[in-house]
């Protein structure tokens, strides 16, 4: 009979592409995968301590711009809390973990959570842009969670790119203190890019409408020093519907919003 080999044991994997959202994104992705499962957490080298699982399920509160995920990962983060450093981890960490990946559109692995050891995905996740062999695909196997992070990612860039345009267009006299401006196809990009990263699920978002608008308005637009007051009142109006809220001593205020006009199209 042929001798089974030990597996060595695994690894979270960290990724770093120099955007911090995506960043943050991905590896909690990657960590809070491996908190679905006792099975999957036994194959670890080092297990997650409870301060690093709650750190990820707080990037995604704070950076992922979909409603659904970001109430599930506020679920799991209560279930964390009720987690005792050096006990063992409740059921109920476990519950919420998979509810909150499911939410992003990864599918239970074929034979259930609890028999998933993290070998059998990491096998089938090669973290290539070839995304998952067909075979793979066809037996039922498990969604990649690379799949899953790099959509988190996404949308995280799309988000941003989004909000610092606007918030620049938002604070008129700020815009007019810089010495060169975006071009309007640069603008516009920022807002395309906001527009296709949702797909299917653009029309439910809140800030869908507002998106439109400003982008029909900068269309129509050769960027200047002086900002028309119907584009960054439509700027202002996505940022309240992407969840940012007006500074303390208003739009135009000295210390004005958090970025400013950048012809960077990173």
């Amino acid at each position: 009979m042929k001798s089974v080999q030990p597996r060595e044991p695994r690894t979270i994997r960290r990724t770093s592409d120099g955007h911090k959202e995506s960043d943050a994104l991905n590896n909690a992705t990657y960590l809070l995968r491996e908190m679905t499962s006792a099975r999957r957490l036994s194959t670890l080298v080092r297990r997650p301590t409870r301060a690093e699982v709650l750190q990820a399920v707080d990037d995604y509160i704070a950076y992922f711009p979909l409603e659904q995920p970001r109430e599930r990962a506020r679920e799991l983060r209560e279930a964390v809390l009720t987690w005792r450093e050096g006990e063992e981890i409740p059921q109920a960490v476990y519950e919420a973990t998979r509810q909150f990946m499911l939410s992003l559109g990864m599918r239970e692995p074929a034979g259930g959570w609890e028999n998933d050891d993290g070998y059998q995905v990491r096998a089938i996740d090669r973290d290539t842009d070839d995304g998952e062999p067909p075979e793979a695909e066809a037996a039922g196997a498990p969604r990649s969670y690379s799949d899953a992070s790099k959509k988190a990612a996404r949308l995280a860039q799309a988000v941003a790119g989004a909000v610092n345009i606007a918030g620049a267009l938002a604070s008129p006299s700020l815009w007019a203190k810089a010495t060169s401006w975006p071009s309007r196809e640069h603008l516009v990009e920022h807002l395309d890019q906001l527009l296709s990263a949702f797909g299917a699920e653009l029309e439910a978002q809140r800030f869908a409408a507002p998106a439109w608008r400003l982008r029909a308005l900068l269309s129509a637009w050769e960027p200047g020093p002086e900002v028309p007051a119907d584009i960054s009142e439509a700027a202002r109006e996505l940022l309240a519907a992407l969840g940012i809220e007006e500074p303390p001593g208003g739009w135009d205020a000295p210390e004005g919003p958090p970025e400013g006009p950048s012809n960077d199209n990173a």
